[in-house]
C-alpha cells in the first residue's frame, strides 16, 4: 500500500501537538543559528497537520524564515512580502505563545522591515544581517492549550 502524503494527514489533537512541539523548538534553534532554509523545512511538516490557531503561528515562523532566505538570495520583493505576511500572522499571538516572546520578535522584525524599506532593492545587500532578530523562547511552553474541534481554547 502506498504511503500517505504528508499533505493528506489528519489534523493533530492537542495531545499529539504537545508531543511534537520539539520540532517547533528545533526550527527556532535553526532560525537562531542562521539556518533559515532548514528552519522552514523542519517546521513545514508540523505546520501541515497543526490545528488552529497553532497552524497560523507556525506558518508565520515559516514565512519569517523564508523571508531571510530571500534576503540572502538578494530577492527584495520576496523578502518584503514574506516579512509582511509573517508579521500579519504572528501579531495575533503577542505577547507570548508556546514559550516564544512574540512581542520582542515582532519589534525586531518590524525594525528589520523599516531598515530594508529605507534601503530599497538597489541597496538591499548593504543591510547588516546581524540585525536579524533572535527568537527568544523557552521550552516550558511545550504545553499547548486544549482546543475544541474549531480550534478555540477550552
Amino acid at each position: 500500500m502506498a504511503q500517505a502524503s504528508t499533505r493528506n494527514q489528519p489534523i493533530l489533537t492537542p495531545e499529539q501537538l504537545r508531543s511534537r512541539l520539539g520540532e517547533f523548538y528545533r526550527a527556532l534553534d535553526e532560525f537562531n543559528d542562521g539556518y533559515y532554509f532548514q528552519s522552514h523545512e523542519t517546521l513545514e511538516d508540523l505546520w501541515l497537520v497543526a490545528p488552529w490557531p497553532e497552524r497560523q503561528l507556525f506558518q508565520g515562523v515559516i514565512q519569517l524564515a523564508a523571508a531571510f532566505v530571500h534576503f540572502f538570495r538578494g530577492e527584495y520583493p520576496g523578502t518584503m512580502k514574506l516579512l509582511d505576511a509573517a508579521v500579519e500572522k504572528l501579531r495575533a499571538f503577542q505577547p507570548e505563545r508556546l514559550g516564544v516572546d512574540l512581542a520582542a520578535l515582532l519589534t525586531g522584525v518590524e525594525r528589520c522591515r523599516t531598515d530594508l524599506a529605507a534601503l530599497g532593492p538597489e541597496r538591499l545587500q548593504e543591510w547588516d544581517p546581524s540585525r536579524i532578530p533572535v527568537v527568544r523562547f523557552n521550552r516550558s511552553g511545550e504545553t499547548a492549550p486544549s482546543t475544541d474541534a474549531a480550534g478555540r481554547e477550552m
